[in-house]
């Protein structure tokens, strides 16, 4: 009889070991998460680089490339494109941002960023940003600070993160102006019935078109 109920402890035992196993493999959660490289310089518009996340978890702990399934941002505008999970190309010689890897399971939310730099900062290059004015039908535009004047001069370099207005002028059979960018550039930050406000955090294309 004894012999028999240590046999049905041991069984027991056994048992709860099995499913206390079965249980942390079940509930494997992930804490942390990681970007590498941490750090990065692009070589020039056009050059990629290929990033990482690794996910940090418990219960059982493991690291694990979880790049496939984060999800991918940068928080800098016309710096870089992200074309795949991790791979990134740069589109522009100046400016700095983080790219940042999440994961949301659940309720729960876990990140990691890296910080990017473009191959010209700290360089003249990257202390102007070009304007550039088309006008279609008749009318003027001139830019404040003073630069552009189009037709005529229709580009100029102001300072960057500098804020330039522009104001069209209707000629001859017009009475009215709209002002367009290219698709995914720079646009009015701000319009008027006459004047488009421009924030040049990097260089920009306007269209005024009058009518």
């Amino acid at each position: 009889m004894i012999r028999k109920w240590f046999g049905l402890a041991a069984l027991m035992l056994t048992a709860t070991t099995l499913l206390s196993l079965a249980s942390c493999a079940r509930s494997q959660k992930l804490v942390g998460l990681s970007v590498t490289p941490a750090t990065a310089t692009f070589g020039g518009v056009g050059a990629q680089l290929q990033f990482k996340a690794i996910g940090t978890y418990i219960h059982p702990p493991e690291n694990k490339d979880v790049t496939q399934q984060a999800k991918w941002s940068i928080d800098s505008q016309h710096l870089v494109t992200i074309d795949a999970p991790g791979l990134v190309t740069a589109i522009s010689d100046c400016g700095t941002g983080n790219v940042m890897a999440s994961i949301q399971e659940g309720g729960n939310y876990v990140f990691g960023t890296a910080f990017v730099s473009a191959a010209g900062v700290g360089t003249g290059t990257c202390t102007q940003a070009s304007l550039t004015v088309a006008v279609s039908g008749s009318g003027t535009v001139a830019s404040s600070p003073a630069g552009i004047t189009c037709p005529g001069t229709c580009t100029a370099a102001f300072p960057l993160d500098s804020t330039v207005v522009l104001t069209g002028a209707p000629g001859a059979g017009a009475s009215s102006v709209t002002w367009t960018s290219d698709a995914g550039g720079l646009g009015c930050s701000n319009s008027t019935a006459t004047t488009c406000r421009v924030t040049l955090d990097a260089n920009a294309s306007i269209t005024a078109t009058f009518q």
